[in-house]
């Protein structure tokens, strides 16, 4: 995997979903480098996804292919496993 991969799973009609979907298009617009897709768990792709990765509530954020974030998610969270994840990858 060349770039960093974050994927978003969440639902349209979560609220919660809509306050991280806000808070990940803002720490995105800072790390460009990052490719950021959302995916539905009712969606065959979303609901395979949720299920390696046992994903039982919403909203939940994949960093490049390990589950990092469930539930209440924070600007500051999705910036720190970015972070993190970049450092790891270049080990």
């Amino acid at each position: 995997m060349s770039a960093m991969e974050v994927i978003f799973v969440a639902k349209a009609d979560c609220q919660n979903c809509e306050r991280v979907r806000q808070a990940l298009a803002r720490v995105h617009h800072e790390y460009r480098h990052v490719e950021v897709r959302e995916v539905d768990p009712d969606e065959p792709e979303g609901h395979s996804l949720a299920t390696k990765h046992g994903i039982i509530m919403l909203p939940a954020l994949i960093v490049n292919e390990r589950l990092r974030l469930v539930g209440e998610i924070s600007e500051k969270e999705i910036r720190h496993e970015i972070e993190k994840a970049g450092r790891n990858s270049r080990h």
